[in-house]
């Protein structure tokens, strides 16, 4: 069972920047595929205020994904989004991105690894305006779960590769926690990977604009059921593609020296 967090940190901190113009502050995307075991717990779990909304997008789940969806939904305001067919998840993400209205948004699991006490941890830099862009890190945080080494150096050969060829060593470069600033809305665009690579891709074109990346720690727990769909063959391809399709756009990018991508 995920618990209920305090966020009284949180809100006084929404609380004190608020403003008439702003009806939405934070906005909780959670990508959703087959997680009837987690999702109603999680939701649950969230915070609760007037200027926070909850978008669940289901990736057309064949289990009761949409009936503990529902079950929250008399209780309090959570928008749903619908998918007619399995899209993945960077479109699952995408779509509740689109939908999303807050300052800063915030994209988390749906198979209970997440905790919500983290948000704050994530969000506060770039309230702050420390950042434009976090992770959240289980290697600056904590994990409880033992960690493969085939997971591990996926990670590490992607951690080297943007560092060499962008710049900035980022560690936790497949977790899907993360917040980002509405400013920076626009890495969004033309999203080429929708499945494996995704996450690589988002921290790329972030890069690419210049905009600030920060890893905050955060506790990543074990997945209680279920087990992960990443195919890691496919995953190693699309992540060696997407790196070396991104050097070619910034190659071209400093011939032209324009902050524009070219497809």
């Amino acid at each position: 069972m995920i618990k209920s967090f305090n966020y009284i940190r949180m809100y006084e901190h929404l609380d004190r920047i608020k403003n008439n113009r702003e009806k939405i502050l934070l906005s909780i995307v959670i990508p959703i595929y087959n997680e009837d075991k987690t999702i109603r717990s999680i939701l649950k779990s969230l915070p609760n205020k007037d200027y926070i909304e909850i978008i669940a997008v289901d990736d057309h789940s064949i289990d009761d994904s949409l009936r503990e969806i529902e079950k929250v939904q008399k209780n309090r305001e959570v928008r749903l989004f619908k998918h007619n067919k399995n899209k993945g998840y960077g479109k699952a993400i995408l779509t509740g991105i689109k939908k999303s209205k807050g300052k800063v948004i915030i994209t988390m699991d749906a198979d209970g690894q997440h905790r919500s006490e983290d948000i704050y941890t994530l969000i506060k830099p770039i309230l702050d305006g420390e950042a434009d862009y976090t992770i959240g890190s289980r290697y600056l945080g904590t994990y409880h779960y033992e960690l493969s080494i085939s997971t591990r150096l996926g990670e590490l050969l992607v951690e080297k590769l943007i560092q060499l060829f962008f710049g900035q060593r980022i560690a936790s470069n497949q977790g899907g926690f993360r917040a980002f600033d509405r400013k920076i809305i626009r890495i969004f665009d033309n999203i080429q990977y929708n499945n494996y690579a995704f996450t690589t891709e988002l921290i790329i074109r972030a890069l690419l604009y210049g905009y600030k990346i920060k890893e905050c720690p955060i506790k990543l727990m074990d997945r209680a059921h279920g087990k992960s769909r990443i195919i890691l063959n496919k995953l190693a391809l699309n992540l060696i593609f997407c790196v070396f399709r991104y050097l070619l756009i910034k190659i071209k990018m400093k011939i032209n020296k324009k902050n524009e991508f070219f497809f």
